[in-house]
């Protein structure tokens, strides 16, 4: 029972132990920004922008055209249904 009580005891604790540390300034916070690694990483977060927005544009045409095939079966179904 011990054992049950413990563990989110120690998360709980090890959650708020990380979350008091010192803060980033905004000066530390632009001169990082303007770094080597800090411009690459700006571009690549532009770049995964980018494919999140590609990414949501294929799906939502993928999703359209799922429904227009099955649009298309029932169809079929329909005409199937008839001729008998």
């Amino acid at each position: 029972m011990e054992g049950r009580l413990l563990a989110p005891l120690m998360i709980v604790g090890l959650l708020l132990a990380g979350s008091c540390g010192p803060r980033e300034s905004d000066t530390q916070r632009h001169q990082d920004a303007n770094t080597p690694a800090g411009k690459v990483g700006q571009a690549a977060h532009r770049a995964a922008v980018e494919a999140d927005k590609a990414a949501a544009a294929v799906g939502r045409k993928l999703d359209k055209a799922a429904h227009d095939a099955h649009e298309g079966w029932k169809e079929d179904a329909r005409k199937a249904r008839d001729k008998r």
